[in-house]
């Protein structure tokens, strides 16, 4: 869709955009009902343009302005027993904008967005009751090899093994055979440490929670070798690794709080002594 009038309206401005400055900045280049469009309005889309790419921009610009206009004309027609619900929806709108960059720029000046570790630990110490597994968490590991793996009791008998040397060998075994080895050094949920296996939903897998021995599983072509370092179970306190990064967001959005609270209060009385609050006591008529 064209319209002639726009064409010909930026056909003269395109002159003065292709030297980088409109002619007049304060002509015409488009109206809907009472809506009106300037030229100095194509600046920021036609910047750094000329010729015919400055007048597709513009052309381009124009007819969504345009029809964006066309909509709003149809809907304020449509709505217009709505008008003044949505005037008041806008204003809560502006009103809650305002006061979000009034909150974010006192806040910038006073608030520290780093909540140190020696903070966050001493909270958690003082508070352990309040963290509580939801479920049972893990650390362990899990070797995945083949069900014609030659060297798998030599494996299974270093995996076992708590020395630093024979814990080495074993590690060099996997590389070196190019093993599925999976290591869950921090704490990991037993459903996701168990996605590694080949178990069956709805089955308890609760044995393979036993840290005294490593356990043997199988499927079709292939052998696992589980290891369960560490258990912590459902009902069980959380360690310190598990929640320091949810308290520290708590403690960050306490001192947040506190911070707007103290600023909410400090403007209305400010507001009070200087009179500029009346609040009306509306009383119910009585019957």
């Amino acid at each position: 869709m064209r319209f002639s009038r726009i064409t010909y309206s930026l056909l003269v401005l395109l002159v003065g955009l292709s030297s980088c400055r409109l002619l007049n900045e304060d002509e015409v280049v488009a109206t809907v009902g009472k809506a009106t469009l300037h030229a100095s309005q194509l600046e920021a889309v036609t910047s750094g343009l000329t010729g015919e790419d400055s007048l597709r921009a513009a052309e381009s610009y124009t007819e969504q302005w345009v029809r964006r206009q066309v909509r709003a004309r149809e809907a304020t027609r449509v709505f217009s027993g709505e008008i003044q619900e949505v005037e008041r929806m806008v204003e809560e709108y502006r009103t809650s904008l305002l006061v979000s960059r009034l909150e974010q720029n006192y806040l910038s000046t006073r608030l520290d967005t780093l909540v140190s570790d020696s903070v966050v630990k001493a909270y958690y110490d003082e508070h352990r009751e309040e963290f509580v597994m939801d479920r049972t968490i893990v650390k362990g590991r899990i070797v995945r090899l083949p069900d014609s793996y030659r060297q798998s009791v030599k494996l299974f008998n270093l995996m076992g093994k708590k020395g630093a040397e024979e814990q080495q060998d074993f590690l060099d075994l996997c590389e070196k055979n190019n093993l599925e080895l999976y290591t869950f050094d921090s704490w990991v949920d037993f459903d996701e440490f168990l996605s590694y296996l080949p178990v069956r939903r709805g089955k308890s897998n609760e044995a393979l929670l036993s840290k005294s021995k490593i356990h043997e599983m199988a499927d079709a072509d292939s052998k696992y070798f589980i290891e369960v370092s560490a258990v912590l179970k459902k009902g069980e306190r959380a360690p310190y690794e598990r929640v320091a990064e949810t308290v520290r967001r708590m403690l960050y959005g306490r001192r947040r709080s506190e911070l707007l609270q103290n600023f909410s209060d400090s403007l209305y009385s400010a507001a009070a002594s200087e009179g500029v609050i009346e609040i009306v006591n509306q009383e119910k008529d009585e019957e």
